[in-house]
């Protein structure tokens, strides 16, 4: 195993050449090891000889291992288009930047432009956090599958039963814990937006709570912890239909598409699927 119990200079230097991996073809550009320095290349366990294939795949793997501690379903697309996993070939090259810009263009995405690049640093900043602790060790199944994703241009998913008819980014947000607004009896507070009905409000992660708080200046006497099931079927119970919003963001007039919107046929469907 290897592990960086705080941040050093060693880590500090590895977090600076975190933002030389997405650039221009992400994880297919030449020199990639050249690219991660050798500070992260020693906090990734990227022996010196290592072949260029080896390396790209150690890279995949400890992103995806950040990754997976996101319920955010829209982050596995914003992140391995920044990267460059799963995209055309014709618009590999066009840098991160690029890559999303196409990816929004085309309607991948149901937010802006804005919203996913946010997202990415959001995801940046975990990678750069995971720096200072312990790096699990890779094995030769995590490699099997890393050598797959890479040749066939395919992206990481979980174990999924092909009969399940909830996708597997979804039910990395049922299944994940996010917190939101609650009632003294800590019941979810709806959020009542005029013509657009009302929503509940949740955050996958305390620090976007606490920004939108600081933010706006939100009240709230009570934050609850729940599973996204737990938020989606408290949804689906109220007697006025109730949509989910995920990670709404501060700014004023964003409108609900800033956010992840489950809306409230949406949130039906997953109710009776769960």
């Amino acid at each position: 195993m290897v592990a960086s119990a705080k941040e050093t200079k060693t880590s500090r230097r590895a977090k600076d050449r975190l933002h030389h991996v997405h650039a221009r073809a992400g994880i297919r550009q030449d020199g990639l090891r050249n690219a991660l320095g050798p500070e992260l290349r020693e906090i990734w366990g990227i022996a010196e000889d290592a072949e260029p294939g080896r390396v790209r795949e150690i890279v995949l793997l400890r992103l995806n291992r950040v990754l997976e501690r996101f319920a955010d379903p829209l982050m596995p697309e914003i992140v391995w288009t920044a990267y460059n996993l799963g995209v055309d070939p014709v618009h590999g090259g066009a840098g991160m930047v690029g890559r999303i810009r196409t990816m929004v263009g085309r309607g991948r995405v149901a937010v802006s432009e804005r919203t996913c690049t946010r997202r990415f640093y959001d995801f940046l900043g975990s990678v750069k956090n995971s720096l200072d602790g312990f790096q699990e060790d890779l094995t030769g199944e995590d490699f099997r599958l890393a050598s797959r994703w890479i040749a066939e241009n395919v992206r990481p998913e979980r174990e999924q039963n092909p009969r399940d008819p909830v996708p597997s980014v979804m039910r990395m947000f049922l299944d994940g814990t996010v917190c939101g607004p609650a009632d003294e009896a800590g019941a979810p507070i709806p959020a009542r937006l005029g013509a657009h009905g009302d929503w509940l409000c949740v955050f996958t992660d305390e620090r976007l709570l606490a920004e939108y708080r600081a933010v706006t200046g939100a009240g709230w006497a009570r934050i609850r912890h729940r599973t996204g099931r737990e938020v989606v079927l408290a949804a689906a119970r109220r007697d006025a239909a109730t949509g989910v919003l995920v990670n709404p963001r501060p700014t004023r007039g964003a409108g609900i598409h800033a956010a992840l919107p489950l809306s409230p046929d949406s949130i039906a469907r997953l109710a009776v699927r769960r």
